[in-house]
């Protein structure tokens, strides 16, 4: 029983790790840089279905979607492998 606890009380400090300042600052510029693309994304397609033409503003904006998914995916995946190491 006592190694038992031990170890649940070892997962739980590992869990509540704070991130780093600027991790938390990569991954949340990436989820907005994705989100404003979906949402230029969805304009576009919204503009086509009333019958109107785009303007290219939103085109060059809705290149943030990958972008932002890039940065967001990135963040993610070089912070969770650094923190399996320890």
């Amino acid at each position: 029983m006592a190694q038992e606890s031990a170890v649940t009380s070892t997962r739980s400090a590992r869990r509540q790790e704070p991130s780093s300042r600027a991790e938390t600052v990569a991954l949340w510029v990436g989820m907005a840089l994705f989100i404003i693309g979906v949402i230029a994304l969805t304009s576009i397609f919204a503009i086509h279905i009333a019958g109107g033409a785009p303007i290219t503003a939103l085109y060059v904006i809705s290149l943030l979607c990958p972008l932002g998914l890039t940065v967001a995916f990135f963040t993610t995946v070089l912070t969770g492998g650094r923190r399996r190491v320890k």
